[in-house]
């Protein structure tokens, strides 16, 4: 059986993501678990009950995500198979592919492990999640580029090309005034992070860059709508190995019965 619309699961994580964080914003707003303005996205979830919605939305984006990486490594693979042997090399495929999937179990270990909660591991993945994703958006553009024009036109190069920059730009303009601002930090709660705690400037900067970085991220994954428009999916093939060695004689005189004389 042959599945197509595809492209739905790319524009479903454009739409999941944002409502998602403004969800939890909202809920963190009205519960006065953040200040209004610019707080961390991860400060939007980290609270009981918009944490909830936090970790079970971003696990589903993360599932989704998932799904759209291995079916664009399998579309790769294949114009590589067919027709770009000598233009990429299988090794590069291969790395896109798993830097698209630790990108992933970034996203869905900073889901489960709130920052209020278990902050190292909420770090790292945050960490994995904005490196392992840059990296796999340039990747991305590069295989872009080498499959003009089979699979995309390069007006899609360009626009992912400035996307990716983009999102180089921001991972560091997040990380580094966010480490500084940390340093800078007196107050008593950063999920309450206000002028006067010290550091200030450097939050705002850094929780800007980091909705921005958000919003990028949605848009490149809305660029591969049109090319999974043009995808086919055949269900996989399924092959059982019986522990009764016996099923296996008998199986092929079940799906071809014996003809009786008449």
């Amino acid at each position: 059986m042959s599945y197509g619309k595809l492209h739905v699961l790319p524009l479903s994580l454009f739409i999941l993501i944002p409502v998602t964080f403004l969800i939890t914003y909202t809920m963190s707003v009205q519960w006065d678990h953040v200040v209004p303005g610019f707080p961390y996205i991860s400060e939007t979830g980290t609270l009981s009950p918009e944490s909830c919605i936090f970790a079970q939305f971003l696990n589903i984006a993360a599932l989704l995500l998932a799904c759209c990486v291995y079916i664009r490594h399998r579309q790769v693979s294949q114009w590589q198979f067919e027709r770009g042997n000598d233009l990429v090399s299988k090794k590069i495929v291969v790395v896109t592919a798993w830097c698209g999937v630790l990108g992933c179990f970034g996203l869905d270990i900073l889901a489960n492990f709130q920052e209020a909660r278990v902050v190292a591991a909420h770090m790292i993945g945050a960490m994995t999640c904005f490196t392992a994703g840059t990296i796999y958006f340039c990747l991305q553009t590069y295989l872009s580029h080498k499959m003009v024009p089979a699979v995309n036109g390069r007006i899609v190069v360009y626009i992912r090309a400035a996307l990716s920059v983009l999102t180089l730009i921001l991972t560091i303009t997040t990380i580094l005034p966010g480490y500084i601002s940390m340093l800078e930090f007196q107050g008593d709660d950063y999920k309450k992070w206000l002028p006067t705690d010290g550091g200030w400037a450097w939050h705002v900067a850094s929780a800007i860059s980091e909705w921005v970085l958000a919003i990028v991220y949605c848009v490149f994954l809305l660029t591969f709508v049109p090319e999974f428009r043009l995808i086919n999916f055949e269900d996989p093939v399924v092959t059982l190995i019986y522990l009764d060695k016996d099923q296996d004689l008998k199986l092929p005189h079940k799906l071809n019965p014996p003809v009786q004389e008449s």
